[in-house]
């Protein structure tokens, strides 16, 4: 992995060079000019899971997962004042470590006959683009990589139908694979191991997801279903895996309770930070894994989480921590679940991508709209079990949970709640869940336990945060005529929503 990921750092430094070609003092006669496909595709897959977590470790505060440990301490999080920060690093994740080295992967492997890499690389590319454009909205999509530093933005309408275009080329690419392709195998594809008809499955599965912000108003449901069951047949879980044991900073998963490489103020251009020691649980997730007032607790927060120093498990108000007036006296840091070293937040934990419990829960939710209540309870809990499975709860534990009050046992007591409070707990510490949230505006009839944090400032007037500013290092320098014309310099922007959520019949 190590070798894999310095291979696309001189890759880039290749392909920046290569621009001043006439020089002969800028080509090393040594080292190749250009990076064959095989050699780039684990690199992007790697950067793919740096650019999730790069929006999850803003979205998982927003979806009141986690809060900071002394409340109100912090801007963004607490106080969702973005209005003060230097670097968003999420924008170049995408744009610049996922997107400019696929769009570098697509060349080469058209000019090799490899279309299997370029498929995938289209499908990663619009996977990421959906990740991106769900947090910030309009964004360069037609003239992204035309070379401008002030490309237009198009409408995040434009942007969903060129999602939906490479999703169709990129499956295309791969039912039409030549004979001279580069082969494709588990050391060059460290998500699906070369199988190409996962990556087909994986491309419907993203349809799903992009599909499900629409849905709503534009009557959609039943092409959603036709959809998400196409996906279902043939799904494997869309992971990242990271090597076990390695010391290295760039090979472990950015939850995981290790430095970040090979110091934080080096690599503070690339916005790569986690502050989990730094968090508590939110009363919301904890309100979420408990199943009785007893306490009995769902048997996934012990494999989420690892167990504090008092081996309590409160909750604290989002944006409050241990300033949250209801938590009992003396309360202190040690009183919460450790939130390092849990199922998805160790070094060596995978990064999810996508799961098929996502599907499961996107199927329950769709069914649940169709009025077809017996299928929607049906995927609502094998959403359940497979993540309960997933997180190797043990199977009299499972039966237990599956038969308690928190659990809808019928269609009689099938809320819309049940649904998505169970695919919130799944998706732990996913940006995805933020977008389930502001797709229902916040609202209680899906997230009961919701409420607008204490220190939000007052001058958002009640509104609930809606998305990312754009990195301040590039687009208010260099494309400010679109900044002014979006009204992305307004203080309040993170506050306006974007397409998708703004004409959501769900947030009534």
């Amino acid at each position: 992995m190590k070798s894999i990921i310095k291979s696309l750092a001189l890759g880039i430094a290749i392909v920046g060079f290569s621009s001043c070609h006439k020089l002969d003092l800028n080509v090393n006669p040594v080292n190749p000019v250009t990076v064959p496909t095989k050699q780039r595709l684990a690199a992007i897959e790697a950067n793919l899971a740096f650019s999730f977590y790069s929006q999850a470790r803003f979205a998982s505060y927003h979806s009141y997962y986690l809060t900071t440990r002394t409340g109100n301490s912090n801007l963004m999080t607490d106080t969702w004042n973005y209005n003060s920060i230097t670097r968003m690093g999420a924008w170049r994740w995408h744009y610049f470590d996922v997107g400019s080295n696929i769009n570098g992967m697509i060349i080469r492997g058209l000019s090799e006959g490899s279309n299997n890499y370029v498929g995938v690389g289209k499908i990663i590319l619009a996977t990421s683009y959906l990740s991106a454009t769900d947090v910030f909205g309009d964004m360069p999509f037609k003239q992204a990589y035309s070379g401008s530093f002030n490309p237009l933005y198009d409408p995040q309408e434009e942007v969903f139908a060129g999602i939906e275009k490479l999703l169709d080329e990129g499956v295309s690419e791969l039912n039409n694979v030549n004979s001279q392709a580069l082969s494709m195998d588990a050391t060059t594809d460290l998500i699906y191991k070369g199988n190409l008809e996962s990556w087909k499955s994986f491309a419907q599965a993203i349809r799903a997801r992009l599909k499900l912000r629409t849905a709503n108003f534009k009557n959609g449901n039943q092409e959603l279903l036709t959809i998400v069951n196409a996906a279902l047949l043939k799904f494997e879980d869309a992971l990242f895996n990271y090597p076990t044991g390695s010391k290295s900073g760039w090979t472990h998963n950015l939850w995981g309770p290790a430095d970040p490489p090979p110091a934080a103020d080096a690599f503070q251009f690339v916005d790569i930070k986690n502050d989990l020691i730094n968090s508590l649980p939110t009363d919301v997730l904890m309100k979420a894994l408990t199943v009785d007032a007893t306490p009995t607790y769902d048997p996934r927060l012990f494999k989420l989480t690892t167990p504090g120093g008092n081996n309590k498990y409160l909750g604290a108000k989002m944006s409050e921590g241990l300033r949250d007036v209801t938590l009992p006296t003396n309360t202190t840091f040690q009183d919460f679940a450790n939130l390092q070293n849990g199922f998805w937040t160790s070094d060596a934990s995978p990064y999810p991508i996508m799961l098929k419990e996502e599907l499961y829960f996107i199927k329950a939710e769709t069914q649940f709209y169709l009025n077809d209540l017996d299928g929607a309870l049906d995927s609502y809990r094998k959403g359940m079990e497979l993540n309960l499975r997933r997180l190797g709860v043990a199977e009299g534990q499972i039966i237990n949970y599956m038969g308690s009050a928190k659990v809808a046992q019928n269609t009689t007591g099938l809320k819309i709640s049940h649904i998505m409070m169970q695919k919130y707990i799944a998706l732990y510490l996913q940006g995805e869940t933020w977008s389930d949230i502001r797709r229902y505006g916040y609202n209680i009839k899906a997230y009961p336990d919701l409420y607008y944090p204490k220190y939000a400032l007052a001058e958002w007037g009640g509104k609930y945060i809606q998305r990312f500013p754009y990195d301040p290092q590039t687009e208010y320098i260099y494309n400010p005529k679109e900044m002014d014309r979006l009204g992305a310099k307004a203080r309040n922007w993170a506050f306006t929503p974007i397409w998708w959520v703004g004409n959501s019949t769900l947030k009534n």
